[in-house]
C-alpha cells in the first residue's frame, strides 16, 4: 500500500507541475514567434549593426531597378529610425557608401563573398539619403562597372 501511495503522490506532483508549466508556456508561446523589439531606437542606433540591434527584423528595402550593376539596397527601419546600405552582388573590395543629408555617413567594403552592409545612420521621419556602390580597382576584378549612386527619401516605394 505504501508503494501505491508514493506512486500516486509522485504522479500528482508531476501532473500539477506539468499543468502549471503548460499554462505559463501557453501564454509565452506566441512571444517566441514575435520579432524582438529593437535594441536601440533613435539616436542609440547610430553606428550600430542592424542585425545585432534587432532593427533588421522590421526593415523595408528599396532597390533601384535600372542601372544597378551590383544590386545595392537602401534598408530602412521605421521603428529604429535608421537606414543602412547593402551591396548584394559585388566582389571583394567593392564598397557601399551611405550619406544622410545633414547627418551621418557610413561605408563598408566586401571582405569576401559577394555582399556587405553598412552600420546604421539615424534618420528622422523625413530624410534624404545618397547611396553609392564603388567598384574595387583590383586587377582580379571579373566584372567591370562604374561607380553607381542614387538618392532616396522616406517616400520611395519600400518593399
Amino acid at each position: 500500500m505504501r508503494a501505491h501511495t508514493r506512486h500516486a503522490l509522485v504522479v500528482g506532483v508531476v501532473t500539477a507541475v506539468a499543468g502549471a508549466l503548460a499554462t505559463v508556456g501557453a501564454d509565452q508561446l506566441p512571444k517566441l514567434f514575435e520579432d524582438p523589439p529593437p535594441g536601440c531606437p533613435g539616436a542609440g542606433c547610430d553606428g550600430r549593426s542592424p542585425k545585432d540591434s534587432g532593427c533588421a527584423y522590421d526593415a523595408t528595402t528599396w532597390e533601384p531597378k535600372e542601372g544597378n550593376p551590383v544590386r545595392i539596397h537602401l534598408r530602412y527601419s521605421k521603428s529604429c529610425g535608421a537606414v543602412w546600405g547593402r551591396i548584394v552582388n559585388g566582389e571583394p573590395g567593392d564598397m557601399v557608401t551611405l550619406r544622410v543629408s545633414g547627418g551621418a555617413a557610413r561605408s563598408a567594403s566586401i571582405d569576401y563573398q559577394h555582399d556587405k552592409y553598412t552600420t546604421m545612420a539615424t534618420v528622422g521621419p523625413t530624410f534624404r539619403v545618397r547611396l553609392c556602390a564603388v567598384p574595387t580597382t583590383s586587377p582580379r576584378r571579373t566584372v567591370t562597372w562604374v561607380k553607381y549612386c542614387f538618392e532616396a527619401t522616406e517616400h520611395v516605394p519600400w518593399d
